[in-house]
């Protein structure tokens, strides 16, 4: 039934040679989605995101995902870099909506060292480029869910994860620039974020906090779009000084 209601879930599922490995992510996914129904309101959704992409996205997508699907980071992250592919189709769906014709995924340069962006399109005659950024949670939350420790969470975001922010921003601009300097191209970066308080019940607080720090610090040149995940404490935000896309609750 599950494969019926998520074909192109399992048709990554599907490019794994032996499901059952430890490595493997989708390992026991048929019992996890019987059992765990938040996992499976989770997986419904992205098969939304999934089914919205076209032949030839949906193709490069699983393509790039391939590697991944048995990449367990041992120390961890998990399969952290599995999801921040698969976080492309968000992007790809955003460019849809907004009024993108010609929306497709580019492919990885292959002059070494050479840096592309995720995504183009065009609106309204307009080149549009797009680059993806997840940013995920902190080393020292990582390193304290291994050893098993209990942690309070803050209100607060701490000054490593602003330093994490403007990084990427500032390398998502450099890619796209590199790609076409044209001062005309309109340059989309896509952020997702997994906070370390996963439950999001400081999410207000934390897009108000990056809002204020974008007014003094944002990167020049490009539009910042950012995805509110649905989360157990789900709440729509907006910004002034982004845009922020939020996932239905």
């Amino acid at each position: 039934m599950c494969r019926g209601e998520l074909p192109r879930v399992y048709e990554l599922l599907d490019l794994i040679d032996d499901p059952s490995k430890a490595s493997a992510y989708f390992r026991n996914f048929d019992a996890s989605l019987r059992d765990e129904p938040s996992k499976k309101r989770t997986w419904l959704a992205r098969e939304g995101e999934f089914e919205r992409l076209d032949a030839e996205a949906w193709e490069h997508l699983k393509g790039e995902a391939l590697s991944y699907l048995t990449a367990r980071d041992a120390k961890g992250r998990g399969w952290e870099q599995l999801i921040s592919i698969l976080n492309q189709a968000r992007a790809h769906n955003y460019l849809t909506e907004i009024g993108c014709s010609q929306v497709r995924f580019i492919p990885r340069a292959k002059r070494r060292g050479q840096e592309t962006p995720d995504l183009e399109g065009d609106l309204n005659g307009q080149r549009v480029l797009c680059e993806v950024k997840t940013i995920n949670r902190s080393q020292s939350e990582v390193d304290k869910r291994q050893a098993g420790r209990a942690g309070s969470t803050t209100n607060f975001l701490d000054a490593a994860f602003f330093r994490k922010l403007d990084s990427d921003l500032k390398k998502a601009k450099r890619q796209m620039d590199a790609f076409d300097g044209a001062e005309e191209v309109k340059r989309i970066a896509f952020i997702v974020i997994n906070f370390d308080e996963w439950l999001g019940e400081y999410k207000s607080d934390y897009f108000a906090q990056i809002d204020q720090h974008l007014s003094s610090d944002q990167v020049s040149g490009i539009d910042i779009v950012f995805y509110n995940q649905r989360t157990a404490f789900h709440a729509h935000v907006s910004m002034v000084h982004a845009h922020v896309l939020n996932e239905p609750g």
